[in-house]
């Protein structure tokens, strides 16, 4: 048996196959897993996790305990790695082994032999990690229930600092060595990168963008450790988060959610987190989700000496007994094929610029700006426009947002002014008047200057529409704009342009010089007002309406591609029950969910109305 990806999609010997599981640590030994064997107790939670309807365990490899000295790989350690994945396959249970585990929990449980040196750019450490995956792969590569190779758990923040200063081109030749290696010894097993937030989120060259040489792409869902303002587990943003990642890794390859959880809360919380954000991310695309973790750790050893309460994120309690959110999680997983829906092609792209996740390499750049396009994201799921997130080719999509943009290049410029030529809508927001502005063939009009933010500029106008602004929020400068063949369609208080339309092509930019989404990145603002209107004034410029609809902006509603059976995967991300009516072309329905729970709604096609 083989694990392949094609289409953006994971399969099993030629089948669609969505991992459904966890990551593991046994309890009572903690990551010292492999120096206090337990091969009973191993089995035993394999048994546990196949009677829960799971298919997929992930574990990790400590290399110090594997290789004590360097160049001698202790042979009997690679036998119990083998045991534990022959375990897993007598449990019908496919394996995620993270290689070269070091960090660990906050911690370091480092090889004393490292000695500080570079994983990525020392050639004597890349040569002993050459070595190491070879022994693993020809000790484990021909099990069949052998579904992934990961390259290393956040292995960025092994050395935070030798990670910043590495380059794209560094870290990416790094996973293409170390693939290169597994796939000669292991030919059917996929290799992947298990990534934090920062992969999206932050400047990190370990991210969903720089995985060319990977099969799979994998991201982390805490809300707690994400950048920008989510409020708390149980907020909007919080459930949209992993989601979001997933849609992010999508414009680039196969998104897998290896690690999701949630920390410093209580069960009902972490069980209503789990339900609505698994479900929301099995419906957005994920080819795995993974929680973190099995169960309670019971062991007081490194690193929980120093961090004890990362013990307790399990899905079972130190005695065993389930809590609440494995309940949650099973429910998911016994609707995951339902719930994996195929989408029809939108009508809508949130482009990504070449620059958007660039760290600031000097002055003159502002940073990364992806927290704008997760604010992006939001605004579409809240007005329930169905999108893709594109990192290169936007043929065939009508209109194409662009948000809170800091760095444009000219081969950006040249994708966009295509878009227009051909007749769809690009729209813009600004997210720097120096190197975010577009130029004015395309924006219709020039900068007059840039000036202190005012109450002249504190709102904009669009007809009978109006929205305050935060320019605090931003890093962006008030600007002036002087129109020259560009129509103003919005104001600020003070008589200034702030939207224009511009023809270009055969179709049409639309730009404000407000960072529009940027701004909204302050606690509660973004449920606070119908932010989302905006967006649907825009959509309907481009002549699109949402494929199905709901009055309930906290409500994502999912749309299957399926000429059998429409159906819709229905996700309520409040924190607060909601009664609300799903619209369509051929009809309504009322859907009644808890806080932060979902269901698929059928409708026959024959179907009108009840």
């Amino acid at each position: 048996m083989s694990f392949t990806v094609r289409g953006g999609r994971l399969f099993r010997d030629g089948q669609p196959f969505l991992a459904q599981g966890v990551d593991y640590h046994p309890s009572e030994a903690g990551c010292r897993i492999w120096t206090e064997w337990d091969p009973e107790a191993i089995a035993q939670d394999f048994a546990g996790m196949a009677g829960a309807g799971l298919n997929t365990v992930r574990f990790f490899v400590f290399w110090r305990d594997f290789e004590p000295e360097p160049g001698r790989i202790d042979k009997e350690m690679l036998g119990r790695l083998r045991h534990v994945v022959d375990t897993a396959a007598a449990a019908d249970l496919a394996c995620v082994v993270s290689l070269f585990t070091i960090w660990m929990n906050g911690q370091l449980i480092d090889p004393a032999w490292r000695e500080g040196r570079s994983l990525w750019r020392d050639g004597d450490m890349l040569a002993l990690e050459e070595e190491f995956a070879t022994a693993v792969a020809r000790e484990v590569g021909g099990c069949d229930n052998l579904l992934a190779f990961d390259l290393g758990d956040e292995i960025g923040c092994v050395d935070p600092g030798e990670a910043a200063a590495s380059t794209l081109a560094e870290v990416a030749g790094w996973q293409a060595r170390l693939a290169a290696v597994l796939r000669l010894e292991a030919p059917d097993v996929l290799v992947m990168q298990a990534n934090d937030a920062s992969g999206v989120l932050g400047p990190s060259p370990f991210g969903a963008d720089n995985s060319a040489a990977l099969d799979l792409i994998g991201v982390h869902g805490f809300p707690v450790w994400a950048p920008g303002s989510i409020e708390s587990t149980l907020s909007f943003k919080a459930t949209n988060l992993t989601s979001f990642l997933v849609r992010y890794a999508c414009a680039y390859g196969v998104p897998f959610v290896d690690e999701l959880g949630s920390y410093g809360v209580d069960d009902a919380t972490a069980a209503a987190y789990l339900r609505a954000s698994a479900a929301s991310a099995i419906g957005n695309g994920a080819s795995g989700i993974l929680v973190w973790c099995w169960q309670d750790i019971a062991s007081e050893a490194e690193p929980y000496t120093d961090r004890p309460m990362e013990r307790f994120a399990g899905l079972h309690r130190l005695d065993g007994s389930a809590k609440p959110a494995m309940r949650d999680y099973r429910r998911v997983v016994g609707a995951a094929p339902e719930l994996a829906v195929r989408r029809p092609r939108p009508s809508v792209a949130v482009y990504l610029p070449q620059w958007v996740r660039a760290a600031g390499r000097s002055y003159l750049d502002n940073g990364v700006a992806t927290v704008a396009t997760f604010f992006s994201y939001l605004l579409l799921k809240r007005a329930h426009l169905d999108f893709d997130i594109v990192a290169d080719d936007l043929a065939g999509y009508d209109l194409v947002v662009c948000p809170s943009v800091a760095h444009v290049t000219l081969p950006d410029l040249r994708k966009l002014r295509a878009v227009c030529d051909r007749g769809a809508t690009v729209y813009f927001s600004l997210g720097d008047h120096l190197h975010g502005f577009p130029g004015e063939p395309l924006v219709g009009a020039e900068i007059v200057d840039h000036s202190p933010p005012s109450d002249g500029k504190s709102a904009f106008r669009w007809d009978s529409d109006e929205w305050a602004v935060d320019w605090a929020a931003t890093r962006t400068r008030t600007t002036t704009l002087r129109p020259t063949t560009a129509e103003v369609i919005g104001r600020y208080p003070d008589g200034s342009p702030c939207l224009l339309q511009n023809r270009v092509g055969d179709g049409r930019f639309l730009f404000t010089n407000v960072p529009f989404e940027a701004q909204l990145d302050r606690p509660e603002r973004l449920t606070a007002a119908a932010w989302e209107c905006f967006y649907r004034r825009i959509a309907g410029v481009a002549g699109i309406a949402p494929v199905a609809d709901c009055p309930d902006p906290d409500v994502e509603i999912l749309p299957a591609d399926g000429a059998d059976d429409r159906r819709f995967v229905v996700v309520n991300h409040a924190a607060t029950p909601s009664d609300t009516e799903i619209s369509w072309s051929g009809g309504t329905v009322r859907v009644e969910l808890a806080a932060k729970d979902w269901t698929i709604v059928h409708v026959p096609p024959d179907r009108e109305d009840r």
